[in-house]
């Protein structure tokens, strides 16, 4: 077979989401399938210095870069399959178009963006979607979300879950940090994800701000992650809190240290009300790191069994949570084992593998 993907997303200096899962992806491919062409697509300028086409990770892989945006037909001739996980492509062809929907984040929670923009968003993916030959979502919630907004048959639609990250695993076994040594390092409750209304941060910080009136916890709240959109809430909500020295934003982070930060923990908590899959949730896992996460969306997905679930509009639910995971050992060293455990079912390996019997099919 002869399959391109889409790899415009990776060729960012800071790759977001799309773009890690993409070349995670390709690199997955490389390790299971050496039989099988791959062409790589991507645009960049003639003269441009900026913008860097990842290394081909297997002889079997090259690479077809649009320099004057003639669309993938022109630039890479007849094609078996095409996978993509952008709306702004046409159907190259003759070639079998395999879109991959991550969320549906603009008619679910459609607070994070203007009117104009979701007019857009939905004009193009109604588009894909009528030329789309099979879906392939990331969670059985996001399946459930194209059928509820699109009216998307579910016969058309594939869940396939993502790997996480093999640099955000922990490297000790996945046992976290013993919680009878802490008077020898931080106590620290740890948030990461991109500071935006969706992410419910500002909820967190009132969670943490009304858990350390009333119990009187020692620990400090780390926030990780990117500035979004309407992030100026999180921010005045940290301002207003009588524990705001205890409230420290780390910026983003390179992968060593976000995984340090992870293995320290002594809660991860993730309380968005929308996600497509929630990835920070297995990384935690991954590392060893007890969670609390929203019983809403994909969310409850993801930690179905191996997280502490919490409505993320109850700040105290959510303040109580994690109070239990700090205070009871055997609680916390429970979740700890079945994170461990759910995490496994989430690599890279697998994901490329059903990507390469969705191909072949």
């Amino acid at each position: 077979m002869k399959i391109g993907i889409d790899i415009r997303s990776t060729l960012k200096k800071n790759r977001a989401g799309i773009g890690r899962y993409t070349i995670n992806l390709v690199n997955a491919l490389a390790g299971v399938d050496r039989e099988n062409e791959y062409l790589l697509y991507s645009r960049k300028k003639l003269v441009d210095f900026k913008r860097h086409l990842p290394r081909l990770p297997g002889e079997n892989f090259s690479h077809s870069v649009d320099y004057f945006k003639k669309g993938p037909k022109k630039v890479m001739g007849d094609m078996d399959v095409f996978y993509t996980s952008a709306y702004d492509l046409r159907k190259p062809g003759n070639a079998r178009f395999i879109i991959s929907v991550h969320d549906v984040i603009h008619r679910a929670y459609p607070l994070g963006h203007d009117e104009k923009t979701i007019k857009e968003i939905d004009e193009k993916f109604k588009r894909v979607l009528g030329e789309a030959d099979l879906l392939v979502a990331s969670s059985y919630n996001t399946r459930s979300d194209l059928k509820r907004f699109y009216g998307v048959n579910e016969e058309r639609v594939k869940v396939v879950y993502p790997g996480v990250d093999s640099l955000l695993t922990s490297r000790r076994g996945g046992l976290n940090l013993p919680y009878d040594d802490d008077q020898h390092r931080d106590l620290y409750i740890l948030f990461v994800g991109t500071l935006e209304p969706r992410k419910n941060v500002d909820g967190l910080i009132r969670a943490f701000t009304w858990l350390k009136k009333e119990s009187g916890l020692p620990h400090k709240l780390y926030i990780v992650g990117m500035k979004g959109w309407l992030y100026e809430p999180i921010f005045k909500a940290r301002e207003e809190s009588e524990f705001k020295k205890d409230i420290v934003f780390k910026g983003t982070l390179p992968e060593e240290a976000l995984r340090k930060l992870y293995e320290g923990a002594s809660v991860f908590v993730y309380p968005s009300f929308y996600e497509g899959f929630g990835l920070p949730i297995v990384e935690a896992f991954s590392c060893g790191v007890s969670v609390v996460t929203s019983k809403t969306s994909s969310c409850g997905e993801v930690g179905r069994g191996a997280a502490l679930l919490i409505d993320p509009g109850d700040y105290k639910d959510m303040g109580l949570a994690i109070l239990r995971l700090i205070n009871d050992k055997a609680l916390r060293d429970e979740k700890i084992k079945k994170g461990l455990e759910r995490a496994r079912e989430f690599n890279w390996e697998k994901t490329a593998r059903e990507f390469l019997t969705i191909f072949s099919e």
